[in-house]
């Protein structure tokens, strides 16, 4: 065998062998690329391409998942082994396990098990980087400003400016916090914003649209409670003030269940390239969740592949519009130079 051949393969395995160090796992890392472990990149069709994910990794084995900048996400524990990382449940049995390809300061590599393992090469390769890395790479733009006011600058909520809620979600901490004082809605929606100061404590509440005097009021007080529940934003280092929004929405069952089921049998069309009969179910399913992003972002692909650039982009453009990033990348790439009428 040629010794070269042999003295790289034994590194290799010294690699995927080695023991990796909790603590180099602490902290909150962002996706910034996902392929498939031969290199392979994923189509723009596959969501997770495009998908934000955050991994926040706290002392001593909390591992928090979120799909949103602004929250830490779900909760569970995790321990290493190897060059793995188990996800726990809190009784103790393994939920997932990740591979670990490479770990430092900046950088997390992992693989997430395909149906035949995690060395399969289909497998989803992730790679991370700290946020906070992330967002001094992120360059600041006038969408970043909010208000200037003489010496006194106000920034808006965004990936690279804003402030953190004490706990998993503030969205979760006020849902519990209104069904425990019995406060309940079938449907409506509230729009709210807030500032979130220097010292980390939010202020200036504004209702912009409520739902009904009595549900106001309630939110109101609970957003009191949880005045001082925040972490500052921070811009170079520096806590700045911020301006956060808030969104509540509430829908009943004969919204949910007809969506919910025309957006299994759109999902099923989808992921057989069956694009036409997918647009059919999306449009039905959309038609009751106008607002659903998971749906915006596939009818947009269902169009794309169709040959309707334009509605791709308008639906794009609106999944952008609700907060969400998963479309960024294919606005960037098809919609920059496409006027819509």
């Amino acid at each position: 065998m040629n010794y070269k051949v042999l003295i790289t393969l034994c590194l290799w395995c010294g690699v995927v062998s080695a023991q990796i160090k909790t603590s180099d796992l602490y902290g909150s890392w962002v996706s910034s690329k996902v392929s498939y472990l031969s290199g392979d990149e994923l189509p723009d069709e596959n969501i997770l391409k495009t998908t934000y994910v955050k991994h926040t990794f706290q002392a001593p084995n909390k591992i928090f998942t979120s799909g949103i900048y602004y929250d830490l996400g779900r909760e569970n524990v995790f321990d290493v082994s190897g060059d793995r990382i188990n996800i726990r449940s809190a009784e103790g049995s393994i939920m997932n396990t990740m591979r670990v390809l490479e770990v430092n300061q900046d950088r997390l590599v992992i693989v997430q098990a395909s149906m035949h393992g995690l060395t399969d090469p289909s497998a989803i390769k992730y790679t991370f980087v700290k946020e906070t890395t992330l967002q001094n790479n992120l360059p600041f733009t006038q969408t970043d400003l909010f208000r200037v006011l003489g010496r006194d600058t106000l920034y808006n909520s965004g990936q690279k400016i804003y402030a953190q809620f004490i706990g998993p979600s503030f969205e979760e901490y006020i849902s519990y916090n209104l069904y425990k004082k019995g406060i309940s809605t079938r449907t409506g929606e509230l729009l709210a914003s807030f500032i979130v100061n220097a010292n980390g404590i939010a202020d200036s509440l504004k209702i912009l649209q409520g739902i009904n005097p009595k549900y106001d009021k309630v939110y109101s007080e609970i957003f009191n409670s949880a005045r001082k529940k925040w972490r500052a934003a921070t811009l170079n280092g520096k806590a700045v003030p911020v301006l956060m929004r808030q969104r509540m929405k509430y829908f009943t069952s004969d919204e949910a269940i007809p969506s919910y089921f025309d957006g299994q049998k759109a999902n099923r069309a989808y992921n057989q390239e069956n694009y036409e009969l997918a647009l059919f179910y999306y449009d039905r399913a959309l038609e009751s969740r106008p607002e659903e992003v998971e749906y915006l972002y596939k009818r947009g692909i269902c169009k794309q592949k169709l040959g309707n650039l334009e509605g791709a982009c308008t639906d794009w453009r609106m999944v952008k519009a609700l907060g969400a990033q998963e479309a960024d990348q294919l606005l960037s790439k098809f919609c920059q130079n496409k006027t819509l009428n």
